[in-house]
């Protein structure tokens, strides 16, 4: 799902038993063809941000298994008060990898 920059919920955005997490997805820079930027907003520019997250947590653990990956990050991410937004928090999904690459 998508989120804006202060981790509030967007108009746009999907929410209930369906969604895992929610990241950044309201006027993300994004480039066009040519090198020109803009800023766009959906769910389509949330999900990067999910991506590159886990894409950042197989770099550092190459053998992690898909269970564990979407685990850091659905474990990592911080829940409101309402339990309906799970916006991810990368820090926090590392601190939880280092926690279990020292076991």
């Amino acid at each position: 799902g998508a989120v804006d920059q202060a981790g509030e919920e967007t108009s746009f955005s999907s929410f209930g038993r369906n969604v895992d997490v929610h990241a950044n997805g309201f006027e993300v820079d994004s480039f066009l063809p040519g090198g020109e930027r803009m800023k766009y907003s959906g769910t389509s520019m949330a999900a990067p941000n999910v991506t590159n997250l886990a894409g950042k947590l197989l770099a550092v653990q190459p053998s992690l298994t898909v269970d564990q990956l979407v685990s850091l990050i659905k474990l990592g991410a911080d829940t409101s008060e309402d339990g309906r937004i799970r916006a991810i928090h990368p820090r926090r999904s590392f601190a939880l990898l280092e926690a279990m690459r020292t076991r």
